[in-house]
């Protein structure tokens, strides 16, 4: 198992050093909450926990919770190498290129199967700390910061969510996709519009209609 190394302590008024501040929040929440779900592993209200994280499963959930922090750790050590690169004066953006840029290939249909949605097959499914750690170094800081927030669990009335959201959006993740994947977990309507599109529309008979009378002469 590999392990991040320790971040140095940036002042907080540099952007690293925000930065860090907030993922030490996520870390101490994402610490207190595994903590709450050890000590009363059996929910009140199983439908809150599938609101939350998909499942009601607890032994998944503190995988998730544990994938997340170990995110965490590794997006503070990539944070504090690359503080000096962040905390400099941002360059002038260049002027937008005139070339016509290439038409782009459709790409062949791919068939996939469907994910496993059982408990069991999602724990094993998991990645280990070396892939975690792999995506992290390859991911913007946004995008960890997003998949931080779906393996905690984070709702938008969570009161780090308004922060977060800014800020994913600032470092290159997609918040708004973050908020609607959380919609569709917490109120999983997308099959039923499916359902609902997928049936043919009857279509009215006129009234009077019918087939032709003869014509007499």
């Amino acid at each position: 198992m590999s392990n991040a190394a320790e971040p140095t302590d940036l002042s907080q008024s540099s952007r690293s050093g925000r930065l860090l501040s907030l993922i030490r929040k996520l870390v101490d929440y994402g610490t207190q909450l595994a903590a709450s779900f050890r000590e009363r592993p059996a929910p009140n209200d199983p439908r809150h926990l599938v609101r939350l994280y998909g499942t009601s499963d607890i032994a998944l959930i503190l995988a998730r919770i544990a994938q997340g922090l170990l995110r965490a750790r590794y997006l503070e050590a990539k944070i504090a190498t690359a503080a000096p690169h962040l905390d400099a004066e941002p360059k002038p953006k260049l002027a937008p290129s005139s070339r016509t840029p290439r038409a782009t290939q459709p790409r062949p249909p791919t068939h996939t199967q469907r994910p496993p949605t059982d408990a069991a097959s999602l724990l094993a499914a998991l990645p280990t700390p070396d892939q975690i750690a792999a995506r992290v170094r390859r991911q913007k800081i946004g995008a960890v910061l997003a998949d931080i927030c779906r393996d905690l669990g984070i709702p938008p009335s969570h009161e780090l969510w308004d922060e977060l959201y800014r800020v994913i959006k600032e470092y290159g993740g997609n918040s708004t996709r973050l908020y609607f994947d959380w919609l569709e977990q917490a109120f999983p309507i997308r099959h039923i519009l499916a359902r609902y599109k997928a049936k043919p529309e009857a279509q009215p008979t006129p009234a009077g209609t019918g087939p032709p009378l003869p014509i007499r002469a």
